[in-house]
């Protein structure tokens, strides 16, 4: 066999496999076929809808029967990059207040 038919049967192969693969994304458009996607619960899902995790119109839209469907693409894009679990921890610093030793003198008669 020559490298010519090599690639052209790789070639073939490869267009088999995105065929099977777009076959696949396209069921991606309903909640509980999201949610076993993701390994989320449904309930999850409504959250994720809920908090705005899940923005409408690049994730999910209403159709024409007023029910949500899901953009496949964009799902898979959330599985690829989970920026919805990084979390920013802010900490908060103590300010120390340094008083005067009159101005504790006094507090401490207070206390």
């Amino acid at each position: 066999m020559t490298i010519e038919a090599k690639l052209d049967n790789l070639e073939n192969q490869l267009k088999n496999v995105i065929e099977l693969l777009q076959i696949s994304i396209t069921s991606l458009n309903t909640k509980k076929a999201v949610s076993k996607f993701l390994n989320k619960s449904e309930k999850t899902i409504d959250n994720y809808i809920k908090n705005n995790t899940f923005i409408e119109n690049k994730h999910y839209f209403i159709n024409e029967n007023e029910r949500i469907e899901f953009i496949p693409t964009a799902i898979l894009e959330f599985k690829k990059n989970p920026k919805h679990k990084i979390k920013i921890v802010e900490t908060q610093k103590e300010e120390k207040i340094i008083l005067s030793e009159t101005s504790s003198k006094i507090l401490k008669g207070l206390i």
